[in-house]
């Protein structure tokens, strides 16, 4: 579900101390065998020292790990939540009109996820404009998403503002490169060659087999076009090494590919070895998509 041993780093400013003598508990406690004391349910038990237990309650997740001690991290799951931005140029959307940005949130934690829609055009003057408003003018729009039981939390809206000032300029290029008809060719024509390299691979498999990964290798390389002029190549480099030592368990593992670099940096100052500004890559990886995502571990991950 998460990166647990990421989130244990990313929080470590947020870990309180447990009190041993409170409990008749030892400083080498197994923390595996603390669900009776934090009334709570052990879901993940650490598999090593260097490992966290993961407990949990109905509003919270509570993390288990030695450090100068035996410390706790609670993390409320109303607030494990991930919102992303996406320009949407295909499909049939009768909530706005096509082009758009698309604002996704989704929480795991919670089973929550929804989305928000503005439509992206061009003014008389060459302006390209989201909504009402000009791309980089820095006005936020009223986001509603009243179906969230923690649509009013203090810090999704936070978030939420920050993910608009902050990452939205991230997509000017690929805006750009829509409204620009040479590279909307460049890209067709990138896309029927991949197509017809697909079809070559898997011309032996099933129909229906077939049908499906052609669409997925058709959507990882759209996504692969525009992420190779998104980042630069010291940032994959980067990207790259931290996915030498990760394996992706399923489908759903592939989220929150930022927490697992900003642990890595962290903790071996990968950041300084390639040249890179953390922040700047972190603020990146944040905005992206569960496809680009995927997408960037396809170019990225190791072969098996």
């Amino acid at each position: 579900m998460y990166d647990w041993n990421a989130l244990w780093h990313q929080h470590a400013g947020y870990r309180s101390g447990f009190n041993l003598k409170t409990h008749n508990l030892a400083a080498t406690q197994d923390i595996n065998t603390l669900a009776e004391q934090l009334s709570a349910r052990l879901i993940k038990p650490a598999k090593s020292e260097h490992d966290v237990a993961v407990y949990e309650t109905d509003g919270l997740f509570i993390l288990a790990g030695h450090n100068d001690g035996l410390q706790l991290l609670e993390l409320k799951k109303h607030e494990m939540f991930d919102i992303t931005l996406h320009f949407v140029t295909e499909g049939d959307d009768s909530e706005c009109t096509l082009p758009c940005i698309e604002v996704t949130v989704d929480n795991l934690a919670t089973g929550e996820n929804s989305h928000w829609r503005t439509a992206v055009s061009k003014d008389k003057d060459g302006n390209i404009l989201i909504g009402r408003e000009k791309l980089g003018s820095g006005l936020a729009p009223m986001m509603p998403f009243d179906e969230l039981s923690f649509t009013d939390n203090a810090r999704f809206r936070d978030d939420l503002y920050h993910a608009w000032q902050q990452e939205l300029p991230l997509l000017a290029p690929e805006i750009e490169a829509w409204f620009d008809p040479e590279r909307v060719v460049a890209t067709a024509s990138a896309a029927h060659e991949a197509q017809a390299a697909t079809d070559s691979l898997h011309g032996e498999m099933d129909a229906r087999t077939h049908e499906m990964l052609e669409r997925y290798a058709e959507i990882i390389r759209r996504e692969q076009l525009l992420l190779s002029r998104r980042f630069a190549d010291n940032e994959l480099q980067l990207i790259a090494a931290v996915l030498k030592g990760i394996h992706f368990e399923g489908a759903s593992a592939c989220r929150g590919l930022w927490l697992a670099v900003e642990a890595r940096i962290l903790d071996e100052d990968l950041d300084h070895e390639h040249q890179v500004d953390a922040e700047a890559l972190l603020s990146k990886l944040k905005a992206l998509s569960y496809t680009q995502e995927v997408a960037l571990i396809e170019a990225l991950a190791p072969a098996a």
